[in-house]
């Protein structure tokens, strides 16, 4: 587009209309890239439609006692390495929602 915007009779206005464009562009295009540069390679764009997440089933977490000096603590490792440590006096309703979170 920076070469025909080049050319004689062009205009600018015109030229960004039939490409969909702001005519600014084309004139930031030929302040930036000289004609006399290697041309640039435009790629066609296709946006899809957002889909559902894929989300695959996740294991059972494995439960490991975590026991230090009779702390009453556990640790739960999630797949992908994800850890919680609790200590004996975690409430069961907040313990139920970081894993459901964890899990979603």
């Amino acid at each position: 587009m920076v070469a025909q915007s080049l050319e004689a009779g062009i205009r600018i206005q015109d030229l960004a209309r039939r490409n969909g464009i702001c005519a600014s562009l084309i004139y930031r295009w030929r302040r930036e890239r000289p004609v006399s540069a290697a041309p640039a390679h435009l790629v066609a764009v296709r946006i899809a439609p957002e889909s559902q997440p894929c989300i695959a089933p996740v294991p059972p977490p494995r439960v490991e006692p975590h026991i230090a000096g009779g702390s009453g603590s556990i640790e739960i490792e999630f797949a992908g390495g994800v850890r919680v440590r609790v200590g004996e006096g975690v409430s069961l309703p907040a313990l139920r929602r970081v894993i459901a979170a964890l899990r979603g």
